[in-house]
């Protein structure tokens, strides 16, 4: 890497209010070690109480999303691992937390059936559906969810505005893969 990329990237970041930055292959360990970095860097900054658990929380279910359901890229040596990306910074007076990772291109449509019917959600309507999902237990599960399905309206919970995705397909991929992007803003 030429040393001037480098010097431009880390002030586009400065400027961008990115406090922390990690893209490479994820397990729980580097979460577990990569969330303890963040709550000590939003402790440093003297964040609120309420501010740094929101900013965790969804920090945490955004790459639990990533470990469980990230598709492997077909030119990746490590298929075991899930890869992406997160970063997290403060800026306009808010925390944002934006997340990627490769997702099948067939998996599209109902990943943005489910993140458009949050995002026209109030805030009561998701702790409600929060609630609901919590009661209706493993019948109520998504066929294609690893966990009680509660990750996005978890999310979305804990945002002071709505959700924010976008999908881009990765070219090279036979249109199989896409790159999922997630942005909650605290």
């Amino acid at each position: 890497m030429n040393i001037e990329i480098f010097k431009g990237y880390r002030q586009f970041v400065s400027e961008q209010g990115v406090i922390f930055y990690y893209d490479g292959y994820l397990s729980q360990p580097i979460i577990t070690a990569m969330g303890e970095a963040l709550r000590g860097k939003l402790e440093a900054e003297d964040s609120s109480t309420k501010a740094t658990r929101k900013v965790f929380s969804a920090f945490v279910e955004m790459m639990q999303n990533i470990v469980h359901y990230a598709d492997a890229d077909a030119s990746s040596e490590k298929k075991s691992n899930a890869f992406g990306n997160v970063a997290v910074g403060f800026k306009d007076q808010h925390y944002f937390i934006v997340s990627g990772n490769t997702v099948a291109t067939s998996h599209i449509e109902r990943l943005s059936s489910k993140l458009e019917a949050i995002r026209a959600m109030s805030l009561d309507e998701i702790k409600a559906e929060y609630k609901r999902k919590l009661r209706g237990g493993a019948e109520e599960q998504d066929e294609n969810s690893k966990g009680a399905g509660l990750g996005f309206l978890t999310v979305a919970r804990d945002a002071s505005e709505p959700i924010e995705f976008l999908f881009e397909p990765i070219l090279g991929s036979g249109n199989a893969l896409s790159f999922f992007y997630l942005k909650a803003t605290v």
